[in-house]
This record gives C-alpha cells, structure tokens and sequence, in this order.
C-alpha cells in the first residue's frame, strides 16, 4: 500500500509553508517583522502591508480556503481508490500544506 504516496520533495515542505507563515504574520502582526533588514524584499513587503492590506488579507484567506478545498478533494479520492486510512492522512496532510503544488 506504500506505493499510493509519495512525499514531494524536501524544499516544497520549506518554501510553501514559509510563504504561508510569512503572509500570516504580514497580514496579522506586521509589527514584528523587521521590514529595514530585508533589503528590497522588506520594501515591497512594507509597501504591500501599507497600501494593499486589505489584499493581502484577501489572498492569505483565499489561499487557507483553496489549500482547505484542495485536502478534502485529495479526501475524495483516496476514498474513490479504496486507500486505506493511514495513506489517506497522509495525502489530507500534505495536501492542505503544500496544495496541489
């Protein structure tokens, strides 16, 4: 039964939920993340959070929904294959983390 997963590569699991926790705190505590470190990356970043807030809010809940929409589809199929429970968490996991990458 192994054979049904396959964890994607180890830099998906770095790069994915780092965005992910990078928008969450942009979003909720921008307060903590020292923009004047960051070079151009904390410019823009400083930028965004000032004048598209309300965006950014919008993308980091839209991406929680489609990632959330995503793992129960992956649910689904598993459950259409016949995997058996233990795969099928696996896929739930790693497809509300990383998504259809």
């Amino acid at each position: 039964m192994r054979k049904f997963y396959q964890s994607p590569r180890f830099i998906w699991w770095i790069i994915i939920p780092t965005c992910i926790i990078y928008l969450v705190l942009l979003v909720y505590w921008p307060y903590i993340i020292p923009f004047d470190y960051m070079g151009l990356f904390g410019q823009l970043s400083y930028y965004l959070i000032s004048n598209y807030r309300l965006l950014l809010f919008i993308v980091l809940w839209a991406t929680f929904f489609a990632h959330l929409y995503e793992a129960l589809v992956a649910r689904r199929i598993c459950h259409q294959l016949n995997i058996d429970q233990e795969l099928t968490y696996l896929w739930i996991i790693q497809t509300f983390i990383l998504g259809y990458y």
